[in-house]
């Protein structure tokens, strides 16, 4: 069985003759098949021959790179040898793969459009309620900030809804039960702003009303 791996080194690694290892058991042969260096990173590459009549349990294979500085230069390894296909299941942390032998990574791309069609199915169905709601006058509080002096109010009516500056709008709590008014600030095509008292009793899924 081959298996492939490699390692790291702060240092650029010119040639795998600089590269040398010891294994804790002849039965496992590492190969050294090359060293690649960037600005980024400087790495070594390899294949593990494990061979059949090896010991299952834990090996230790350690890596020694001349290009290292001394106090890093030999790198240890843990390699763990099972039994069989079924006991290296049993090991694996991941029911998912465990029990299905399949990769989560795979499920999950596998379901990301069915995520997506959901998203777009409520954004749409959201910005039909918003303007089935604006027709009769209404919308829901689309953002709620506190001031140092007042509540500052943005919600989904404007100027084509009929909204101008400085009128008064009534807000409703989700019972149905109005809680006052509050005085239009800045108004934009299809959004505006209003004020109302730090005093008064103001909650996101309160809603707006023109009139009074």
């Amino acid at each position: 069985m081959n298996q492939p791996i490699a390692g790291k080194s702060s240092k650029r690694i010119e040639s795998t003759r600089q590269l040398s290892y010891t294994v804790s058991t002849n039965d496992i042969v590492l190969h050294f098949t090359g060293a690649e260096s960037s600005v980024w990173h400087h790495a070594w590459s390899g294949t593990l021959e494990i061979g059949p009549s090896v010991e299952p349990g834990d090996h230790t294979l350690f890596v020694s790179c001349a290009a290292e500085i001394p106090e890093k230069r030999i790198t240890q390894y843990k390699i763990v040898v099972y039994k069989d296909l079924l006991t290296y299941e049993d090991h694996i942390k991941s029911y998912i793969r465990r029990y299905l032998g399949v990769c989560p990574w795979w499920i999950f791309l596998g379901i990301l459009p069915f995520f997506g069609l959901c998203f777009g199915i409520v954004y749409y169905l959201s910005g039909q309620k918003a303007a089935l709601m604006a027709t009769s006058g209404r919308s829901e509080i689309t953002k709620l900030k506190l001031s140092e002096e007042n509540w500052l109010i943005s919600f989904g009516l404007g100027s084509k809804h009929g909204v101008k500056q400085d009128d008064l709008v009534s807000i409703y709590s989700p019972d149905g039960t109005k809680i006052g008014t509050v005085k239009v600030k800045d108004v934009f095509s299809d959004v505006s702003i209003a004020t109302a008292p730090r005093w008064q009793k103001i909650k996101p899924d309160y809603e707006i009303r023109l009139g009074f």
